[in-house]
């Protein structure tokens, strides 16, 4: 058995139900569909994913980043993304394994790599991005193999789970697209300064945010930040903040409450400007929330 088989049969013996199956270890859990998913508007919060069959196509902006079998897709900061599941069914369905990234941690392996390498990277990459999809080694592949199977018991999941997240790190950061993602995640680059503007943004989902308000956390002019902002992200700063209101919203919605009190609580002063964006956003009112 090669190594994406032996993928997607962990996968296959830890699915419970369709949707995410979340494992022993905080933050990894397995996925499956067994049919298309319609394209719909989610927040993906930092991750790595490990596509073991299927294709899915999620778009951010006007980028749109296909990944299929073998193919890994990470995303660095918490973004509004449009997901749809293209291929999937009964016989062959949609299988990935998702991790979540402590960027903590990330930033510690990068200095404990450039500690051994002596040297650290002071280039800002030509093609910076907070979404990054590339075909997965072996190595990597054998990875998710480990962590999908140390995740299915507890005693290993507490013991080792720590320790084979780490290494995936590793791997990443010294693989062919190792170089281009220490750039990325480089404190010369610009990620640093766009996180603090978005950690802002989501401690501040209530109220009402302007451009130049983040580009002064980031410590950068209008123009500069804007650019950075939507070079990283692919969307503006206004669109973005747009969607993280909105999402949040949909989630208070499905938690029990109403419509009006939503709008106020993600900073809408206009209940019927609430509604219009809302529906445009997800393709239904907010009364259609379930």
């Amino acid at each position: 058995m090669n190594k994406i088989d032996e993928l997607k049969w962990l996968i296959k013996q830890n699915i419970q139900h369709e949707g995410v199956t979340p494992l022993e270890i905080e933050g990894v859990g397995v996925l499956q569909w067994s049919c298309p998913q319609a394209r719909t508007p989610v927040l993906y919060e930092p991750l790595i994913c490990m596509m073991g069959q299927g294709e899915k196509v999620c778009s951010v902006g006007e980028s749109a980043f296909l990944y299929k079998e073998g193919d890994y897709f990470i995303n660095f900061l918490p973004i509004p993304v449009s997901a749809e599941v293209t291929s999937a069914s009964k016989e062959t369905p949609f299988l990935s394994a998702v991790m979540s990234i402590n960027l903590v941690k990330l930033a510690d392996m990068i200095t404990r790599i450039e500690r051994q390498e002596k040297s650290a990277i002071n280039t800002e990459p030509e093609n910076a991005s907070c979404i990054i999809v590339g075909k997965a080694s072996d190595d990597l592949i054998d990875l998710f193999i480990r962590l999908i199977k140390v995740g299915s018991n507890t005693t290993d999941a507490a013991i080792l789970g720590e320790f084979v997240m780490d290494e995936i790190y590793y791997r990443l950061l010294t693989s062919e697209h190792g170089y281009a993602l220490r750039q990325l995640l480089s404190q010369y680059g610009h990620i640093q300064p766009v996180s603090r503007a978005v950690s802002f943004i989501h401690g501040n989902v209530n109220a009402s945010i302007q451009v130049e308000e983040l580009a002064s956390i980031a410590n950068m002019s209008k123009t500069s930040f804007f650019n950075a902002f939507k070079k990283l992200m692919h969307v503006s700063p206004m669109q973005y903040i747009k969607s993280i209101k909105l999402q949040k919203a949909q989630i208070l919605l499905k938690q029990g409450m109403q419509a009006n009190e939503a709008s106020y609580q993600v900073g809408y002063n206009s209940f019927s400007q609430f509604s219009r964006e809302y529906k445009r956003f997800f393709g239904f009112p907010p009364s259609q929330t379930v």
